[in-house]
């Protein structure tokens, strides 16, 4: 199940959205904006959750200068400028060696027209609602994987260590060649460690 999360304006009507969908007891799997989510669904209902996978991930929030481009990003599409933003953001989100990878661009780009800009600027004012880290992380007991790309300027490697700290027992995978997509970038590598993840327990 893929949840939608575009309908919503912050993290905990998204969370409350995905619970009232879900099974009893589920596996939990949240990439970049959904790991908050993830996370929100944790604080509210931990106990429904098998196992927790945090891809491009933060430990609650967004880190001081992409808070900063969040917000300058806000101003370009609410001028009308979604395509501008789109090609300025995009080396942003991937390795160097991506940059010029049409494929791996247009995926982003379609990605971004089907979410569409006013679902967009809900998740991006969504992100800001954040306003300090989750508090009950160290309470996090089923098997956790969290996984990040090295290049990641927007969740960096440093924000995943920081993470898996939080989280006992949770192992932290930090992927080769990829920034903040690795789902993109690195599609073989994620599908593996998500295979492994998924017979955990």
């Amino acid at each position: 199940m893929v949840a939608d999360l575009t309908t919503q304006t912050t993290i905990f009507e998204m969370a409350s959205a995905v619970l009232e969908t879900v099974a009893e007891h589920f596996s939990l799997a949240g990439f970049s904006l959904g790991s908050q989510v993830a996370l929100e669904i944790m604080s509210i209902a931990g106990e429904r959750v098998e196992r927790l996978a945090l891809l491009s991930a933060t430990h609650g929030g967004l880190l001081p200068p992409v808070e900063k481009a969040i917000r300058h990003a806000i101003e370009l599409i609410e001028e009308g400028d979604f395509n501008a933003y789109l090609e300025t953001a995009y080396p942003t989100y991937v390795s160097p060696s991506r940059i010029s990878d049409p494929v791996v661009k247009r995926c982003f780009m379609d990605m971004a027209h089907e979410v569409g800009k006013d679902a967009g600027l809900r998740q991006m004012r969504a992100l800001l609602g954040i306003k300090s880290p989750f508090a009950n992380l160290g309470q996090i007991s089923c098997p956790t994987l969290i996984l990040g790309g090295r290049n990641d300027q927007r969740t960096t490697p440093a924000a995943h260590e920081a993470l898996a700290k939080e989280i006992p027992r949770s192992h932290l995978v930090m992927v080769d060649d990829a920034a903040h997509f690795t789902l993109l970038e690195q599609p073989s590598i994620v599908a593996g460690w998500m295979e492994s993840w998924i017979r955990t327990g």
